[in-house]
């Protein structure tokens, strides 16, 4: 029993010992360098529609999962969305954005004649996007979740002045019945 454990202790202790580097030059040379972030987009994005150097993209879910499993900041939205009918945009801009605004129509299935009533709109301020750099902008409106509320005619704009910048939020406008 004696020759066994030291059998093991012996065998421990030359694995611990081979697992150390012979030099700090060696250890260097071993390990390869890990990205310290995400690879940069491609440019122009692929899949978005351009008007002057102004890129917009309505995301597939897949998408949009994929933007919220890199950027955790993205995922506080995901409360509001359970409660309040959302809509999402990816921007980007050639020149860059000081803030962006983005103006869209909420719309509901009629059950009567299943056409989409316009119910609301809303306007969405948010922060500005670097030259090239993609962003995200959730479109928040203050309609309950419902399976027959769509958000459409999403129209964004680049806004590049410096002062009056709004402060991020998204406006609601609630379209009473009898104007539908």
């Amino acid at each position: 029993m004696r020759k066994r454990s030291i059998g093991i202790l012996t065998l421990s202790i030359a694995l611990f010992f081979s697992a150390l580097p012979s030099s700090p030059a060696a250890s260097a040379a071993k390990k390869k360098p890990v990205p310290a972030t995400s690879p940069k987009p491609v440019w122009p994005p692929i899949g978005y529609k351009e008007i002057d150097g102004v890129f917009a993209k309505v995301p597939s879910s897949a998408e949009l999962v994929g933007r919220l499993s890199a950027r955790r900041s993205l995922q506080r939205f995901l409360k509001q969305c359970e409660e309040f009918a959302c809509g999402a945009v990816f921007v980007a801009a050639e020149r860059g954005c000081t803030w962006w605004e983005v103006n869209s129509t909420l719309k509901k299935v009629n059950p009567n004649t299943l056409t989409k009533d316009r119910i609301g709109t809303l306007v969405t301020y948010a922060k500005g996007t670097e030259s090239r750099e993609q962003g995200t902008i959730f479109l928040v409106s203050e309609e309950p979740v419902d399976l027959s509320v769509s958000v459409s005619n999403i129209r964004v704009i680049c806004h590049r002045e410096k002062t009056n910048i709004p402060k991020p939020r998204n406006v609601y406008n609630r379209i009473p019945a009898s104007e539908n």
